[in-house]
């Protein structure tokens, strides 16, 4: 599939980035397409501290909370922490729940059950609250638009403490006290904290009231967790966050993120975004996908190696079952779809046994597929129900809006969003989103953004050494991603079990013999290498046939540690399709 290339050209003074840190030439270009120049910037970027975390009685609502906990507290009144079923949730509710105890409040969890309760605290999470003698309800990572579960509360005489991260509409929940740094009027300095952010504030902000010494820091691993896996932006306070807590995760004595650690053979060395966002963090995400949130939250909570290690198995056992299903359902949503054309901007797919848990990521792999808004459905009692993932560019709220007329009930955000309709506007509903959607598949096509053009020869293991110092990665701080012009191909060869990688040989334009890796997507390179100089020249090349094949990539440097051996490893990512 072709892309679109962009190179990036921000403006900066790179000498000046190279003086203050003695960076490589290609460190400081990377530096100032971040728009990280200015002198405590690239302190900050470079060597983020503790002391870049930001006091929590900057947030509103903050001084207000506090009061109500802390009277709450020292009336002996039971508490009740009501997170989410997300990795974000779990760790909002683990670290409000351990904060609170701490300060001997009498508090227990509850955390929603995904098809039982949905999102969020809701009436009757409240009424069972009040039945079970709770007199304080805290949310974290939820509660900004609980307004039914607001006023229930106050109706059965409980207050409420609403701790989120969520946007606030014109509407205010209300709630004895509200802690958001999105809501109006908030004037903290980093508003796209994660809820477990929040909660880690909250903490602080306890141990400051009652003197009891807790602080943010006490939870870098927890916070870390989930900053990475909600996705938040990784610049600013995230960044110090995931930084410091990724050290903090290394060194964790809680047994069970070390269990779960042992049982996805993940040791302390290996501890980085990727192995957050997608090794450990799916284990906790499954528990609330598939089954019941609270097993995430009993793992984190468990006091021996024994229990420990039983409950990261069933986490482990859990997010198994989670990938399957995944993998069932997409390649039977792939057969579905077959080959659209250009006149289905919009893949409106129906799966008639599908996990309402997975559709989210099914959806999301289905755009990547295709590189066009994907919504997937199943059935769910008397509707249809589904998730929807959009493409940058348009807003898939908007199109979801045009289409209320055909639909029962939806949700979301310009790239994700939840829908249910009844199977007789199916069709119709297929129709419409795809007449109102406003890009082109031309204009879809992925872009690929790089920072610079840097031959392979100036990759030497000390610059990438330095690039590596850029992370943690995500955005908008992304990888960085650089292009080398006119590749001579000498042979190529698959790699993996299934022949899933290709290993390329190349010649440089400066006479350089250089081994390039391309994972995972071989038949899609294979593919588009045919197109570009014919199966012939391609045959060749797999058979170590030096032919006429003369390439431009895209492509990531890293360092590559095998049997007390480094060296600088060249990872192709695109190859340009003029």
């Amino acid at each position: 599939m072709k892309s679109r290339w962009t190179i990036l050209n921000k403006k900066g003074d790179e000498a000046a980035i190279r003086t203050l840190t003695g960076c490589p030439e290609v460190v400081a270009r990377l530096l100032v397409n971040r728009d990280i120049y200015e002198k405590e910037a690239v302190r900050r970027f470079l060597f983020p501290n503790l002391a870049d975390l930001y006091d929590p009685f900057l947030m509103k609502g903050m001084d207000e909370a506090c009061d109500i906990i802390v009277g709450e507290l020292r009336k002996g009144t039971k508490m009740r922490v009501v997170g989410d079923y997300d990795v974000d949730g779990v760790m909002s509710a683990y670290i409000l729940s351990e904060g609170l105890k701490k300060l001997s409040a009498d508090v227990d969890v509850y955390l929603p059950h995904r098809v039982r309760d949905g999102y969020g605290i809701n009436s009757d999470i409240v009424s069972h609250a009040h039945d079970d003698g709770v007199g304080l309800l805290v949310t974290c990572d939820n509660g900004i638009s609980a307004f039914d579960a607001a006023e229930k509360a106050h109706e059965l005489g409980m207050l409420i403490v609403v701790t989120d991260h969520h946007e606030a509409g014109e509407q205010v929940v209300a709630a004895d006290a509200l802690v958001d740094p999105k809501q109006k009027g908030c004037t903290y300095p980093f508003r796209e904290i994660c809820g477990a952010v929040v909660a880690a504030k909250l903490v602080e902000a306890l141990g400051i009231k009652t003197g009891g010494g807790e602080k943010a820091a006490d939870y870098l691993e927890y916070m870390c967790l989930a900053t990475v896996c909600d996705v938040v932006p990784l610049i600013d306070e995230n960044r110090t966050i995931v930084s410091l807590g990724m050290d903090a995760l290394r060194n964790t004595d809680n047994p069970g993120l070390k269990a779960l650690m042992r049982v996805k053979q993940v040791t302390p060395p290996d501890i980085n975004e990727y192995k957050i966002g997608f090794v450990i963090g799916p284990c906790i995400n499954a528990a609330g996908r598939i089954d019941d949130a609270m097993t995430a939250l009993s793992l984190l909570k468990a006091e021996n190696e024994k229990e420990a290690e039983r409950l990261a198995l069933i986490c482990h056992d859990m997010n198994e079952d989670r990938k399957n299903m995944s993998s069932n359902a997409q390649e039977l949503a792939k057969k579905i779809v077959g080959e659209p054309g250009d006149d289905t901007r919009v893949l409106v797919v129906f799966l008639e046994e599908c996990h309402e848990s997975i559709l989210g990521i099914v959806a999301g792999h289905i755009r990547e597929t295709y590189n066009r808004p994907a919504i997937i459905l199943t059935r769910s009692g008397e509707l249809l129900k589904g998730s929807a993932r959009g493409v940058p560019g348009a807003n898939l709220f908007d199109a979801l809006t045009s289409c209320k007329d055909l639909l029962a009930k939806f949700g979301g955000h310009a790239l994700a969003a939840g829908l249910s309709l009844e199977e007789k506007n199916l069709d119709a509903f297929r129709e419409k989103i795809n007449s109102e959607w406003p890009l082109s598949i031309e204009q879809m096509l992925p872009v690929v953004r790089l920072d610079a053009v840097v031959p392979f020869e100036m990759m030497t293991e000390e610059t990438v050494e330095w690039i590596e110092k850029l992370g943690p990665f995500g955005a908008p701080n992304e990888k960085p991603l650089f292009a080398q012009r006119d590749l001579s191909v000498i042979s190529m060869n698959y790699m993996g079990k299934e022949n899933t990688s290709l290993r390329f040989k190349l010649r440089t334009p400066a006479g350089s013999v250089v081994t390039a890796s391309n994972f995972f997507a071989a038949e899609q390179t294979v593919k588009k290498l045919e197109r570009m100089f014919g199966r012939e020249e391609v045959s060749a090349a797999l058979a170590g046939k030096p032919g006429n094949m003369k390439i431009t990539v895209a492509y990531e440097a890293r360092i590559n540690e095998f049997r007390d051996i480094r060296e600088v490893q060249m990872i192709v990512r695109d190859i340009f399709e003029g």
